[in-house]
């Protein structure tokens, strides 16, 4: 699995981040059946407010991270009620500040890391074990911009790079490193790369919503990272030596205004009402980039299939994934809904969450037909 940067729920970068249907190539299509169970955003003390991460226990509980209290909610599959809580506000073991992602770091163990670079580790049953803190001196000592981890014991994270002495007013280019780890142990380097394209201002920097950013992803075996330049990822093994990439077709990749002001209008239709005045001036400012990504999220199944999310394209239904097996070979290609965030794939099944026509996040389990 393949944690997510931080963003709030109908914000511009978690609008923008739905794909396209469009590619040169046509794989099989997989479809997503009605849901087997599902989480309304209304659920009591467990109502959702921003999640941070989705996951299943074996036995199909749901466990939801979210970045309001309380941080760790779960709910029975079953009729989707919740049946406990975990983690209130604070700095001490099980507590939190604002929970960043939820994944399995090793063999029946969740890790659900905090801001502050916290990470608080269940077993299979959601009995807390301990808390550690996560230094990856490698990368600066500072939470991973794009991180995942994998039961193997290994992680790697992307780097924020010296914010101080890259930000600039306008558009600009952050570099960081990319490393991997096992455990906390620094196993390669992986090279200085691009963190983001951002916009800095006087009020700080945040990343152009159109803009490229290093994507990271662990399989068993494979480590994946791309930028989305190309339609292309590159693929080490867990010792950091190269093998052969991924590659595919896709659309043109050139930004251009009449592209910019389809993607501005489809984004202020999805936005809640209150944020679309403001989603529109913020697109007019937009300064302009040589291209647009051709991907924008990667992500492992637990068949150690690389999917991967195409970028946003007027007209696109809602994300469409392309997956991928272990040879590279791509075989099939997945339609989510509008407003859908996928979170985690089984073999037989896919975790993902839609936004409602209020804007609350509701959970859904679906089985996956190949």
């Amino acid at each position: 699995m393949n944690a997510v940067e931080p963003v709030c729920v109908g914000s511009a970068m978690g609008v923008l981040l739905i794909a396209s249907t469009l590619s040169a190539q046509e794989p099989p299509s997989w479809s997503v059946g009605e849901p087997v169970a599902e989480v309304s955003g209304f659920a009591g003390e467990g109502d959702l407010a921003e999640l941070g991460g989705v996951t299943l226990l074996d036995d199909g509980t749901i466990v939801v991270g979210d970045r309001a209290e309380p941080f760790l909610k779960l709910f029975d599959p079953s009729d989707g009620s919740l049946v406990g809580t975990l983690g209130r506000y604070g700095q001490g073991p099980g507590e939190y500040e604002y929970l960043l992602g939820v994944d399995w770091c090793a063999p029946g163990v969740l890790s659900v890391e905090d801001v502050d670079r916290r990470v608080h580790s269940y077993d299979a049953e959601m009995e807390w074990l301990d808390t550690e803190l996560l230094t990856l001196d490698a990368i600066g000592g500072s939470t991973g911009y794009q991180r995942d981890c994998h039961p193997n014991g290994f992680r790697i994270a992307t780097g924020w790079g010296d914010i101080a002495s890259q930000i600039r007013t306008g558009l600009y280019r952050a570099t960081g490193p990319v490393v991997l780890f096992r455990d906390q142990t620094p196993v390669a380097r992986l090279g200085e790369r691009l963190s983001s394209e951002r916009i800095g201002g006087r009020g700080g920097s945040g990343p152009h919503p159109l803009g490229r950013a290093t994507r990271v992803a662990l399989g068993t075996d494979r480590v994946y990272v791309g930028d989305g330049t190309a339609y292309s990822i590159e693929v080490f093994d867990l010792e950091g030596r190269p093998l052969d990439p991924v590659e595919w077709t896709g659309p043109d990749l050139a930004y251009d205004d009449d592209l910019v002001d389809r993607l501005a209008a489809a984004a202020v239709e999805q936005a809640p009402e209150a944020a679309r005045a403001g989603l529109r001036r913020r697109f007019a400012e937009l300064p302009e980039l040589e291209q647009v990504p051709a991907y924008d999220r990667l992500l492992v199944s637990d068949a150690d299939e690389l999917w991967v999310r195409q970028f946003v394209r007027p007209g696109a239904v809602g994300e469409h994934w392309m997956v991928f097996d272990r040879s590279g070979a791509l075989v099939g290609s997945v339609e989510l809904p509008r407003r859908a965030t996928l979170w985690e794939v089984r073999s037989d099944r896919i975790v993902y969450s839609i936004l409602d026509e209020v804007d609350v996040p509701v959970i859904r389990v679906s089985p996956l037909g190949r």
